[in-house]
């Protein structure tokens, strides 16, 4: 995951989503802000958040993401982090 992202819709950094190779079984990517605010949620690993809620922009700030998965083969796994949203 990278650790910032720049919405402005100049084809560039505009959505943040979780990178993950191989065949999923299972994938569940949450975006909270700082205030515990579930902002973005996704079932489908295509889909990414473009730093809005409800289309209105949210403001540059740290978020904290969770992103749950499984690959074919391997063991249910649970990553976290947090990703900057710069304006």
């Amino acid at each position: 995951m990278p650790t910032a992202f720049t919405p402005n819709n100049d084809g560039k950094n505009d959505l943040i989503k979780p990178l993950l190779f191989g065949n999923i079984l299972h994938y569940q990517f949450k975006i909270y802000n700082r205030w515990g605010q579930l902002v973005f949620q996704a079932n489908d690993p295509g889909k990414g958040w473009d730093g809005r809620l409800k289309g209105l922009d949210m403001d540059g700030n740290v978020y904290v993401w969770v992103c749950q998965y499984q690959l074919e083969g391997e063991s249910s796994e649970t990553k976290k982090g947090s990703i900057v949203l710069i304006r």
